[in-house]
């Protein structure tokens, strides 16, 4: 439209899990704004997942992380050369904003909270209780709500990503060196998580379920790890009788691959985490298990999806690290109360099922 910004810019969530519920919304900007430049800034890790979407025109790395005086003075260099009209805040970061400001952005838009809404040219009150507490609202809609703002077109809420010929080359190599065959069902198992320990199932119910699945099923198993998730990933492995056909403690994973291995995978299973929302966005099905945290505010409606959680009277409570003693019997009940069996069963339900075809990533019209 003629009156359309030229170039806008979008500041992306930091979690890969974010950044994956945030790609409707993403996908809503570029039908609605199809004629001006838009440029993603974000951490390495929201946009190496989103890597392959034809979504924005440019990307460029959050260099303001920490918000230190230098990296402030760096975001601001990298903006005032973008010479943008427009930032669209899916950050909720009050850094990002403030960098946007000193980078001379004519026009903010984001969620006021955080004490930033006096940056912002335009500030989207967040969803509160009557207390003034945030109420959990699905991230899916917490973003498209700031797309439709600014006049988009928010009715397809599905999740989407690509993955890159180079790393689907690379997962079909390393399955090769496995002995995963192209016939081979997979079942990719991610215990771990980097939000905090109170999220985290036990290795060694994760490694029943895994025995389970290549008993029955003969299926093979792919443990994931990022490097800080390291541990899990081996006590999972070193807990199966007869150990995973890949564990990515033994060798290098990036998101690239992650994707690719995804999608060549018949089910994930998998904690609160990043990896679900890649499994949902590639359509594969997936096994979700949440302990302590509020599937209130990562909703995805996904008919492949099943959810795992005990009802225990302390959770959702999303801390970090449980804030009971170790030594007392209520110590983690929202993952020790669910059990092997319980997982089990969903997966193999969605195991039941047929693959379906994955949703495009491409181009949006």
């Amino acid at each position: 439209m003629e009156n359309d910004p030229q170039r806008i810019l979008v500041a992306l969530p930091s979690w890969v899990g974010d950044a994956v519920m945030a790609t409707p919304a993403l996908s809503a900007l570029r039908r609605r704004f199809g004629q001006s430049h838009i440029t993603w800034m974000g951490p390495s890790a929201a946009l190496d997942v989103l890597a392959g979407l034809k979504l924005s025109d440019e990307v460029i790395a959050d260099v303001s992380k920490g918000c230190s005086l230098g990296g402030l003075l760096a975001g601001r260099r990298n903006l005032r050369a973008g010479r943008f009209d427009l930032a669209v805040l899916f950050s909720n970061a009050f850094r990002v904003a403030m960098v946007c400001r000193l980078g001379n952005v004519a026009r903010l838009v984001g969620y006021a909270r955080d004490g930033r809404g006096w940056l912002l040219t335009q500030g989207m009150p967040p969803p509160r209780r009557q207390d003034g507490s945030l109420l959990p609202t699905p991230a899916i809609r917490y973003y498209l709500a700031l797309a439709e703002l600014l006049g988009c077109d928010v009715s397809d809420r599905r999740m989407r990503l690509v993955v890159e010929d180079s790393y689907a080359t690379e997962a079909e190599s390393v399955f090769r060196q496995a002995g995963i065959g192209p016939s081979d069902t997979v079942v990719l198992i991610n215990p771990g998580a980097s939000f905090g320990s109170s999220k985290l199932w036990l290795p060694a119910r994760f490694s029943a379920v895994a025995d389970a699945l290549a008993d029955r099923y003969g299926i093979r198993i792919v443990i994931n790890a990022s490097p800080a998730e390291q541990a899990i990933a081996a006590a999972v492995g070193d807990g199966m009788r007869r150990g995973p056909a890949i564990n990515f403690t033994r060798r290098y994973n990036t998101l690239g691959l992650l994707k690719a291995i995804t999608a060549r995978s018949r089910l994930v299973i998998t904690g609160d985490t990043g990896p679900r929302h890649i499994a949902a966005a590639l359509g594969v099905a997936v096994v979700t298990i949440f302990t302590s945290t509020d599937p209130s505010w990562t909703t995805i409606d996904y008919d492949r999806e099943r959810i795992v959680r005990a009802d225990v009277s302390c959770s959702p409570c999303q801390r970090k690290v449980c804030p009971i003693p170790r030594k007392s019997e209520e110590y983690h009940q929202c993952a020790a109360q669910i059990r092997a069996d319980m997982v089990l069963s969903a997966a193999e339900e969605l195991l039941a099922s047929p693959p379906v075809c994955p949703p495009s990533g491409g181009p949006v019209a």
